[in-house]
């Protein structure tokens, strides 16, 4: 009798022990994106994932630290380097690393993995090496001091440096699990992800979704949701139908929804929206000033003064995006400088076409000039948002000073093969956004090193060519980069290189029964699974 009362009692007690875990119901999130993870889960873009990347990369800070990021206030603060030290001379950076920390297999994290990472991302991204930010061409040289020491000798100082270590892509650091021995990547990394992040990849997917769980040894604030599932979706539509069935929890980001559907849910009960509250980047009209017509800076000049941008913004973009008279946002670093911008003006447009030599001879609304007519495809990379109305819509306007514009989409390597070639005369294009803008911009217009097709053309209207950008790369002194700003923002303005068209604003939508809120990262093009807060 006493035996079976005291089994009764350890029962019970097991049962009071046992019930508030077994209750405690673990919180999955559902979210969406384009994109799969078919790449594998390194998270530089090389030129072996280029076209299909992109998964990994805006998801990759769910994942992976960097040395250092950025906070709210745009201000460099510490992550996976706790202090860092930086020489006279700009050209010795002296990291010390957080204690305690671990890779997502367990393997402590120490100055030698950080070294390893790094060079391994300039080797993996081959011949996109410097385009994702300048200081992977510039280390000389890396030695761990002590476990938790790391020194890096530059060949030049590079105004940029930290700013570059706060890109997840390309210098996530990634445990050297994911490494050959030649530093090329292993078979892990395309299954697994070996990162210091919130949350881990272990293999779980369906072809069509995929699982991710919390990285037990993160070393950071405990994310709310235990796990999340991110679903492939092509189509932005099909997207916002999957949020309004339950199928999934939240659309974040800009890319994945349009400006019509985020005012639609906006207006819907249920859902909750949000907007972030930083330039992201910055949408513009690149020009081909080797050809007819943009080869003339009045005609350039001439497409400037014709855009509506209060208008775009207003009737496409439905007033989330502003209009943009300069090439990157007053608030992006180094770039709040005076210059020359051109508010709509139709007759100053028509009259800057005239002078240019371009006249309409028949009256059909379409100027000539020696025989050729205002007829071009406006080039463009198919995405999701509203991309096609704004292209619609500025053919529109253009055509009031004699164009007559085609908008022509394509995909994203057939439109980069355009560039590429010159085979085009206008294109809709935008900067980099986050921490790429300004400073792996700037370096883009360097011809030896440039990746951008677009921005490579301010060398060829710069006094000495690309001499100031190298000038830029390899000064100490923060007085002279923000004088070189002056004087190539102010060029790429007077030369009217680009016609700026709107600044744009990542946004969020969500499903209010099971998301109470999110929150953008600082680099608000990464998803941050971390900053959602749940019901």
């Amino acid at each position: 009798m006493i035996l079976r009362k005291l089994i009764a009692l350890f029962t019970a007690l097991l049962l009071c022990v046992a019930l508030p875990a077994f209750a405690q119901e673990e919180k999955t999130v559902t979210l969406v994106e384009s994109w799969d993870f078919s790449s594998g889960f390194y998270p530089v873009m090389s030129p072996a994932s280029a076209t299909n990347n992109y998964g990994i990369t805006y998801w990759s800070h769910n994942f992976y630290d960097t040395l250092v990021t950025y906070d709210q206030n745009g201000e460099v603060v510490p992550s996976l380097a706790e202090k860092w030290e930086i020489s006279e001379d700009g050209m010795t950076y002296t990291f010390t690393l957080r204690e305690d920390v671990k890779f997502s297999d367990g393997t402590p994290l120490t100055a030698e993995q950080v070294k390893t990472s790094i060079l391994a991302a300039a080797h993996n991204l081959g011949s996109f090496n410097g385009s994702y930010g300048k200081l992977t061409t510039l280390v000389e040289s890396m030695e761990a001091l002590d476990d938790l020491t790391l020194r890096m000798q530059l060949t030049q100082p590079y105004y940029g440096a930290l700013n570059d270590l706060t890109m997840g892509n390309p210098l996530s650091i990634v445990g050297t699990a994911a490494f050959n021995e030649d530093l090329s990547l292993s078979d892990l990394a395309k299954t697994q992800t070996v990162g210091t992040g919130p949350y881990m990849y272990i293999g779980e997917t369906d072809g069509t979704s995929y699982t991710f769980v919390r990285n037990p040894y993160y070393w950071g604030e405990t994310p709310e949701a235990d796990h999340f599932v991110v679903k492939v979706i092509t189509d932005n539509d099909a997207k916002v139908l999957a949020l309004r069935s339950g199928e999934i929890d939240a659309i974040l980001g800009s890319t994945r929804l349009s400006y019509d559907a985020y005012g639609e849910l906006n207006q819907t009960p249920g859902f909750g929206v949000v907007t972030d509250a930083k330039v992201s980047m910055t949408r513009y009209l690149g020009f081909n000033l080797s050809v007819a017509p943009f080869d003339d800076v009045r005609v350039r000049k001439a497409v400037n003064y014709a855009l509506d941008r209060e208008l775009l913004c207003e009737a496409v973009f439905q007033g989330i995006e502003q209009s943009a008279y300069t090439l990157l946002s007053p608030e992006k670093p180094y770039c709040n400088v005076e210059v020359t911008t051109y508010a709509h003006d139709i007759e100053k447009a028509k009259a800057l076409m005239e002078e240019a030599g371009w006249v309409d001879l028949d009256g059909d609304g379409i100027r000539e000039k020696d025989g050729v007519r205002l007829e071009m495809p406006l080039s463009y990379m198919l995405e999701g948002g509203s991309v096609g109305d704004a292209l619609m819509a500025i053919a529109a306007q253009l055509s009031e000073i004699g164009f007559q514009i085609t908008p022509s989409a394509t995909d994203m390597m057939t439109w980069y093969g355009l560039l590429l070639s010159e085979d085009y005369q206008i294109t809709f294009y935008s900067t980099y956004g986050g921490a790429f803008d300004p400073f792996a911009l700037m370096t883009n217009i360097n011809p030896d090193v440039s990746a951008d097709p677009i921005m490579v053309q301010v060398a060829s209207v710069l006094k000495g060519g690309n001499a100031l950008i190298l000038e830029l790369d390899a000064t100490a002194s923060q007085e002279r980069v923000q004088e070189i700003y002056t004087e190539l923002l102010g060029t790429i303005a007077d030369q009217a290189v680009v016609a700026p068209i709107s600044h744009t604003y990542e946004f969020a939508a969500w499903n209010e029964s099971v998301v109470e809120t999110y929150a953008f990262s600082p680099d608000s093009h990464y998803v941050g699974v971390a900053n959602i807060a749940l019901k």
